[in-house]
């Protein structure tokens, strides 16, 4: 469960993700005027407890949007009309924060931790286990809490919103102090003479999100701004702050905000609306009355001086704090009701960053404050913020930063942008809006979308259609003097703005060691001030607590959750057919698919003429071009051109595309692609022939700054406490691919990069002949594949292009490179300030004797949703837990943000006997199936962007529909049986001995015993 979801643009990263109820069913009991037909909707009539208060059509999205009231609570509901068979509900209550013990974020959690209908101590975890569900989750953000849940089923839909309704309005946690302690925090003492430790899911949830430095910048920048509103607090909670909450102020504040009077409930697709209305009302709603709960959210009035916070962020002891300081100058720009000048900041955001080119990026860049720059406009809360903030930095360089940022805004306020510039920006904008739907079901889809959308306005008293569509106001802004508008903006919203503040997030040498030597008294004074009654008080109340956990639900119990069938399962395949033809020398694939107008292109060149020295060079490569000078262009004015023709969409990305079988067999790829109108095909296709062949890699100051901003990204990702570097070692381990692919992404690329940055006016003279050297050998036609997706009048266009550009591609026979990686040390760890870890464990099929099968999807689930969250999440308090197998052999065991190390791994082994004894009655046996196979139930609604994706990866990777198909077969007669017999094979598996840690330097140390190797990358 994260703290807040944010709408993204086009490509969205993501998240991890019953047929009749016992108690009730979706029917209602209520007698009901003889008005509740809603087939032709009047505005003031009342329908099963609502009224009906306004109808609106909303063209972009294609629907109707009805709003209620309902009568008797006053609860509000809005439902949105259409074909989506990608069905969403939401109910969200509002939460306004009032401290850091991130109450709110426990109640989250908690209220799915068991009601009064579903008496089972985690309903969540078991319509997880057995749900269709493409989106079940829940989200605290600064102002409310939400509980989404999307699903293609429609019962499955059904059976969702009976348990959340449940969950929200009537949960155990007002009458069992245990889950306080499981979700929020308790202290733990397992033996008299033990040291006293903290532990709760949310507690090390938060623990990892203190690790990352830009956490605790957002967190800095909030308070600079917001001194006297609930905008200062984190919802999420403080480590160091969440164990002074109390229980009785959990269930005061539960009390108090979880309402239907407080109440936002949403509903999305192709529904009877009716029936739902009903079901809400008769089972829920009409058992409570309408009071006044004062939630309202205060604004903060703006600040009479220009605050300057400094903030410190640890870093190990031995650390080097030069250049790792971040710089952040924010805006508060007004209100989030002004809607005109909120979508013009968006796009103004876009217009100074948003490419190397954009002038405040270029003058930061140039100005050499940081090794990277961003900037943001967010509109997660009442007051948006414009921030513009600098990333490995030092603290002198604050005055130079802030000084060359107002001195770009005034002259772009008195000169204004590129007007080449400008237009290029608008068209990119014209091609985001049309791929703006392309690819978002995998996560509950347009519905989960507009949900949020409709959020950000709505929980503020406001119109929550306000920004479901936006093109009115960019069409207004278009047939404007768009330089005068956008010098206007930045005068009123910017520059004449004195409502900001200055960031200065800074390093500090073994704070966290500080900070956790600071904790670890804290504690044992505690312990000693009780006396020997207070221990014997935490030494029962740690073995109780250890009991309640280890009770397994009853039967009775857990028959009250209702359930899918195997009949309710009805896999659609999406259309993954593709044709392959040779045309000039190339493996042409084409795949029909409405796209909107546009189209998919995609070069798949074959690198494997590129030596192994240079693979390293071969990545950054990749990250160079397109943003530097070729010979018909400076790199602003190529800039300029990917952004009118394409949107700015052509990335270049190197990877290893594994056989789906056999990771130790893998084809070196760099993939060239672009999403590009109709229109543009020709125009794109001489953009990528342009950059392959004629790029230049002279430009010393520009080469360098790249490097820079490709390291300091790099080093974010590695130390965010996501485990990348972890599981990146596991993977090297594990088979060849993984080793490429680690030493072109992973710990090891970072360190090339870093040495090319430290010594970059020795090397530049190598870096500059490596970098065109490994250009020339990477663009080859040799075993070039180039796919397209879009319509089929399109790919008329495309197969001449295909013509057109053959022989300016090199078709010069190459000497094809074999490649061999050192095998890395296994049992590695990987030591930060993090204040948790995660812990991977892992081995390989195919050595242990085995291949993979479908029925493996189940093993999955079972071990997710059975063993590792009762043993590693509930039990030993880890924020997450995974298992993975996968097709190639693969098989990974996981904790995220997790207090333990050695522990987990004991927990690891535990799987086996687990395994071995497993038992299951039918109907569980049928939940463990259905959670398993719904991504493959879930297929069709992913959209053509992905289906086009997936089509490419199974011709590359040698599967096919055929192969997803049997696996489906083969998991939907999975027995207990099946399961048991599985214990054998993860033995052989676990005994392979290899496992990766990384997080707590302390706990590390601690273990130190465990690891063949340490190496800390937090430095």
């Amino acid at each position: 469960m994260k703290v807040f979801l944010k709408k993204s643009s086009i490509f969205i990263l993501a998240f991890f993700m019953l047929f009749s109820f016992c108690n009730m069913s979706f029917v209602g009991q209520t007698v009901y005027a003889a008005n509740a037909d809603i087939t032709s909707p009047e505005v003031g009539k009342n329908y099963y407890g609502f009224q009906l208060a306004s109808v609106k059509e909303e063209q972009k999205s294609k629907s109707t949007v009805m709003m209620f009231t309902h009568v008797k609570t006053g609860a509000k509901l809005m439902y949105i009309k259409n074909d989506d068979t990608q069905r969403v509900f939401d109910i969200t209550f509002r939460t306004p924060v009032t401290d850091n013990t991130g109450v709110n974020h426990i109640i989250e959690h908690s209220v799915l931790d068991g009601s009064k209908n579903y008496a089972v101590k985690s309903p969540f975890k078991e319509i997880l286990k057995g749900s269709l569900g493409s989106f079940i989750n829940a989200m605290t953000s600064t102002d409310y809490t939400t509980f989404p849940v999307a699903s293609t089923n429609e019962q499955d839909l059904k059976n969702l919103i009976g348990v959340y309704l449940d969950a929200v309005f009537y949960p155990k946690l007002t009458t069992d102090p245990n889950i306080f302690k499981q979700e929020g925090w308790r202290y733990e003492l397992p033996a008299k003479d033990s040291a006293l430790s903290v532990n709760g899911v949310v507690y090390n949830e938060m623990k990892g999100n203190y690790s990352n430095p830009q956490w605790l910048l957002r967190n800095a920048i909030t308070q600079s701004l917001f001194p006297d509103t609930s905008s200062k607090w984190d919802s999420g909670g403080n480590p160091d702050v969440i164990p002074t909450l109390t229980r009785e102020q959990l269930i005061s504040t539960y009390k108090k905000n979880y309402t239907p009077s407080n109440s936002y409930i949403y509903l999305y697709g192709k529904l009877d609306i009716g029936e739902y209305l009903k079901f809400i009302d008769s089972n829920y709603l009409s058992k409570f009355d309408k009071v006044n709960v004062d939630t309202s959210i205060k604004t903060q009035k703006p600040l009479s001086n220009i605050p300057v916070k400094v903030v410190s962020y640890p870093i190990p002891k031995d650390g080097d704090a030069k250049k790792k300081t971040y710089l952040s100058l924010n805006f508060v720009t007004g209100s989030i009701e002004d809607k005109e000048t909120n979508v013009a900041l968006s796009f103004l955001d876009y217009l100074l960053m948003g490419t190397d080119n954009a002038p405040l990026k270029k003058a930061l860049t140039d100005a050499g404050i940081a090794e990277n720059v961003s900037c943001s406009f967010s509109m997660q809360g009442a007051q948006p913020i414009f921030s513009i903030s600098a990333i490995n930095s030092d603290e002198a360089s604050k005055e130079v930063f802030e000084k060359t940022i107002f001195n770009t805004l005034d002259s772009i306020s008195k000169n204004g942008f590129d007007k080449d510039f400008i237009k290029s920006a608008m068209a990119s904008y014209d091609i985001s809006n049309r791929s703006e739907n392309l690819v978002t079901p995998m996560l509950g889809g347009n519905g989960l979308i507009l949900s949020q959308t409709a959020l950000s306005t709505w929980i503020y008293d406001k119109d929550p259609t306000m920004y479901f569509e936006t093109d009115s106001v960019m069409k207004k802004i278009k047939e404007t003097d768009q330089n005068k508008y956008f010098q206007n903006l930045i005068n009123k919203c910017l520059l004449s703005n004195n409502y900001h503040s200055l960031v200065v997030l800074k390093p500090e040498a073994g704070l966290e060691s500080k900070n956790t030597e600071n904790t670890a008294k804290k504690l044992a004074s505690y312990k000693s001030q009780i006396g020997e009654t207070g221990v014997n008080s935490l030494l029962k109340g740690t073995e109780d607590f250890n009991v309640w956990q280890k009770t397994e639900d009853s039967k009775e119990a857990l028959e009250t959750l209702p359930k899918l069938s195997l009949k309710d399962v009805k896999p659609e395949m999406p259309n993954l057919s593709y044709g392959v033809q040779n045309q000039s020398g190339m493996k042409v694939l084409k795949h029909n698919a409405d796209l909107n107008g546009l189209s998919i292109i995609s070069f798949y060149f074959d690198t494997t003429k590129v030596p192994q020295d240079k693979l390293q060079y071969l990545s950054l490569l990749c990250s160079l071009l397109g943003n530097v000078d070729t010979k018909e262009h400076d790199y602003k004015g190529l800039s300029n051109e990917m952004l009118q023709y394409t949107g700015g969409n052509i990335t270049f990305v190197p990877s290893a595309m594994a056989n789906s079988k056999n990771s130790d067999n893998y084809n070196p790829k760099v993939t060239a692609a672009i999403l590009v109108p109709q229109e543009s095909i020709s125009k794109s296709f001489d953009m990528i022939s342009e950059i392959i062949n004629s790029s230049k890699f002279d430009d010393k100051q520009r080469i360098k700054q790249i490097i820079g901003q490709n390291k300091s990204a790099l080093q974010m990702l590695l130390t965010s406490g996501a485990g990348s570097t972890a599981i990146m070692r596991m993977n090297a381990y594990m088979n060849e691919s993984g080793r490429y692919n680690e030493a072109i992404t992973g710990l090891s690329y970072y360190k090339f990069l870093q040495d090319l940055d430290n010594n970059f006016d020795a090397k530049w003279d190598s870096i500059s002949k490596n970098l065109k050297d490994t250009c020339n050998l990477a663009f080859n036609r040799d075993n070039l594949v180039v796919s397209y997706s879009g319509s089929e009048d399109d790919s008329k266009v495309f197969s001449k292009e295909i013509d057109r550009i053959s022989p300016k591609i090199n078709s010069e026979v190459l000497p094809h490179q074999r490649y061999t990686f050192a095998q890395p040390n296994k049992n590695a760890a990987f030591s930060s300030t993090a204040k948790v870890q995660t812990v991977i464990q892992g081995g390989d099929l195919k050595k242990a004797g085995y291949t993979y099968n479908g029925k493996m999807m189940v093993l999955q689930n079972v071990l997710n949703m059975g063993y590792l969250w009762n043993k590693v999440r509930t039990t030993g308090g880890a924020y997450g837990v995974q298992s993975a197998f996968s097709s190639d052999g693969r098989v990974i065991l996981a904790s995220m943000r997790d207090p333990n190390l050695k522990e987990t791994l004991d927990a690891f082994k535990g799987t086996v006997d687990y395994l071995k004894n497993f038992k299951a009655t039918d109907s569980e046996m049928t939940n463990y199936i259905i959670g398993a196979v719904k991504e493959y139930v879930n297929l069709k609604s992913n959209g053509p962007l992905m289906e086009s994706s997936l089509c490419d990866s199974m011709y590359l990777t040698n599967s096919s529909v055929n192969d997803l198909l049997e696996y489906e077969k083969q998991a939907l007669t999975t027995t207990p049986e099946d399961i048991r017999s599985y214990g054998d094979m993860l033995d052989k598996v676990l005994k392979q001995n290899m496992y990766f840690v990384e997080g707590s330097k302390e706990a590390i140390d601690q273990n130190e015993s465990l690891f063949n190797e340490v190496i800390d990358i937090g430095k």
